[in-house]
């Protein structure tokens, strides 16, 4: 059976997305749970399909996310609202789609949005955050650690453990429960052997020559857990040997996030707080390949949610029929440690579900993309995901411009583009990835990987139309700014409308 074929059952049931409150959330009443700690531990544009728990056929390749699977509960249809990372974390902090808090892009949320890091602070808790400072100076924290020397991209495994042992400590001499972000940027480009790095490299030492002197590491030693001929490339991809050799790079990133969260996990079992520390480990967007990241197919926006709650979940747990989202993790807490909810919420508390019962109304849920940054790679797209289907409005579609993002970068597109040349059928998947069509539908149990458009078939008409319905009805409760573009009465908003570039 080759590779692909022992992932397709676990992606067919899996693949589909979560819904994350298609009704207003109702104020929760305290759970009756002990005290407890809280650690998020985030990597930085990992495809789901990276992790070994969900599937993937490298030997070794993440033991230490799969010993917190075993562990916990893992959600097999959780999502996050938006494959880029600012936008993604910021509604993870605030519980709200991107274009409720106003992180559209890379762009921070309104002033005045609650969110969960300060939310806990009010109530007496110390909260930290490291690194991806970009991401998280929004927030106040007790603690913050923008990088460790140079940009604020920190992937060094042992600075993080180190990170999360002075916390705890302080926490402990102030006796105060603690919540800490923990987001390493691997696997982020650029991957661990590859040209980029070393290009980075020489960059990096000229812009910081104090952070080598002071012994600081810009890019930490890796492990190379498999070879361009071992590496597992995702079908939505086609089999390039130039991809395989991306791909073998990007998996030693994936190697060393995962080490990174085993130091933390360690450090939590030697400070002796492992029992009573919620871990939560999550992806914050697909990998940065040709319509993983920056898009919204179901591969884009599925995250490997795992959920370690000790006297709560279930070690060893899956969930595989809830749609959830990160967007439901502060109502989650919140909710947990007795603490009022924020009157606005697109996210709904995961504690019926984390206790193994069941939990009405996760059947669909919306995704977005919007922009980098107003004005650069603008490409506003809406999906609807439902267990069967994937419905996409994409915006941008006029049939001359052309989607052109930092997804593009690297060896995998250019290879695709030189065998479009001789090859008619990677012709056609350059031509869709570069143009689309302003609606995308997909039979998702049949075609997990969104690789035949349906949109066009009188057979799926009904289909598309209800479906495009119900994307209505979320964009109207959410005050999209996009909702317009949609009904075909007004255009996109004039501060996005720029920038993507046409033939």
């Amino acid at each position: 059976m080759s590779r692909v074929s022992r992932l397709l059952p676990l992606w067919a049931a899996a693949i589909t997305v979560a819904s994350a409150g298609f009704a207003v959330p109702a104020r929760a009443a305290a759970a009756a749970l002990p005290p407890f700690n809280v650690v998020v531990f985030t990597t930085d544009d990992m495809d789901f399909s990276s992790v070994n728990a969900n599937g993937n056929p490298i030997p070794g390749l993440t033991p230490h996310i799969d010993r917190l699977a075993a562990g916990g509960m893992v959600f097999e249809r959780a999502h996050v609202p938006s494959a880029v990372c600012q936008p993604s974390r910021q509604s993870m902090m605030t519980g709200l789609h991107p274009h409720r808090n106003g992180s559209f892009g890379f762009q921070l949320p309104t002033p005045g949005t609650p969110n969960l890091s300060e939310l806990l602070m009010a109530s007496g808790w110390l909260t930290a955050s490291f690194s991806k400072g970009r991401d998280y100076a929004s927030s106040k924290w007790t603690m913050f650690q923008d990088g460790h020397g140079t940009a604020g991209f920190s992937r060094e495994p042992a600075r993080f453990a180190a990170d999360v042992e002075k916390a705890i400590q302080r926490a402990q001499g102030e006796g105060k429960r603690f919540f800490l972000n923990v987001p390493t940027s691997d696997p982020h480009r650029v991957y661990p052997g590859s040209r980029d790095e070393a290009d980075e490299l020489t960059e990096m030492k000229r812009r910081w020559p104090e952070a080598e002197r002071q012994g600081k590491v810009y890019f930490p030693p890796f492990r190379v857990p498999c070879t361009p001929e071992q590496a597992w490339v995702p079908p939505y991809l086609p089999d390039l040997p130039a991809i395989r050799e991306e791909w073998a790079q990007y998996y030693a990133g994936v190697h060393r996030a995962d080490e990174a969260l085993g130091r933390v996990l360690d450090a939590l079992r030697a400070a002796g707080v492992e029992d009573e520390t919620v871990v939560i480990f999550y992806n914050d967007n697909g990998a940065s390949f040709p319509t993983s990241k920056q898009n919204v197919y179901p591969y884009s926006t599925q995250c490997s949610l795992i959920i370690r709650w000790p006297g709560v979940t279930r070690p060893g747990s899956r969930d595989r029929e809830h749609f959830v989202s990160t967007m439901d993790l502060l109502p989650t807490l919140l909710e947990a440690a007795g603490l009022p909810l924020p009157e606005r919420l697109d996210g709904r508390s995961l504690l019926p579900l984390l206790r193994g019962e069941p939990q009405d109304g996760r059947a669909v849920l919306m995704t977005t993309q919007n922009f980098y940054k107003p004005g650069f790679q603008v490409y506003p797209m809406r999906a609807l995901h439902t267990a069967d289907f994937t419905y996409i409005f994409n915006a941008w579609a006029d049939g001359r411009t052309r989607f052109d993002g930092e997804c593009h970068s690297g060896l995998t597109f250019a290879a695709m583009i030189e065998a479009a040349k001789t090859d008619p059928a990677i012709a056609e998947r350059v031509r869709h990835i570069t143009l689309r069509a302003p609606e995308e539908l997909y039979d998702v149990r049949a075609d997990p990987w969104c690789l035949r458009n349906l949109a066009a078939e009188p057979a799926q008409a009904a289909v598309r139309a209800r479906l495009r319905a119900e994307l209505e009805a979320e964009m109207r409760r959410t005050d999209d700014p996009l909702l317009p573009a949609l009904l075909g009465t007004g255009p996109v908003p004039p501060e996005w409308r720029v920038a993507a570039r046409t033939d």
